[in-house]
């Protein structure tokens, strides 16, 4: 699958040299230079990710577990994807209790709720809304990502956690199609469970749940 990916970047990179040195005009070789590192760029980032999934996955990913207030890195992720939203008339909020603690990683919690936000966005339209909120039960924490977006259609649900997969309503939509495949292995890494519920035409409900830990049950912080 990776190969399969990785063959179209890497023939535009070939034929964006090609037509460059073909052209000898300094101003489309610059410009090629710039395509070139764009797409270089991209392998980079989906060769990353690919390592990152693939850490979680197997338990080397090296995780620092800390007590977190989950309120305030929901309010930096909503806040990093406010202008976005804006310029694309979309409502962002977020609703998570004040002292809402829970033991994670914070940079990769981050990661996760920004690929999840991000991914509301890009597929929920003008007048749509985005929605960040958690809540606390006896045993877990639930944090959900909501929008009122174009959806998700049933045969195409099973299949939105696998690396790479991307549904045929996003192939038009620049990406990776490894967003929910880093989400749903880093939420593992944690102990947790990810899942999905969605409606075509009326939004996706993305819920992450994450157990609760006794002191005895933390795992040591990461040096």
């Amino acid at each position: 699958n990776v190969a399969h990916d990785l063959k179209t970047p890497m023939t535009r990179l070939r034929n964006i040299a090609e037509g460059a040195l073909a052209s000898g005009d300094p101003a489309v070789l610059r410009e090629a230079l710039a395509d070139c590192l764009e797409e270089s760029e991209q392998i980079v980032a989906m060769l990353n990710t690919l390592m990152d999934i693939s850490e979680a996955e197997t338990g080397t990913m090296a995780l620092r577990l800390e007590p977190v207030n989950l309120r305030a890195i929901v309010a930096q992720t909503v806040e990093l994807y406010e202008d976005v939203a804006d310029d694309r008339g979309i409502d962002i909020r977020s609703s998570v209790p004040e002292n809402l603690v829970v033991d994670v990683d914070r940079v990769r919690m981050r990661q996760v709720l920004a690929n999840l936000v991000d991914n509301a966005i890009k597929y929920t339209g003008a007048g749509g809304w985005v929605e960040v909120s958690a809540e606390r039960s006896e045993l877990e924490t639930v944090i959900a990502v909501s929008d009122s977006g174009i959806g998700i259609p049933a045969d195409e649900l099973p299949h939105v956690w696998s690396r790479l997969y991307r549904g045929d309503k996003s192939r038009s939509t620049r990406g990776l199609g490894l967003g929910l495949s880093l989400v749903k292995a880093v939420v593992e890494a944690h102990g947790g469970r990810v899942s999905v519920d969605s409606t075509p035409g009326a939004g996706s409900r993305f819920e992450i749940r994450l157990p609760h830990r006794t002191a005895a049950e933390r795992r040591p912080v990461a040096p």
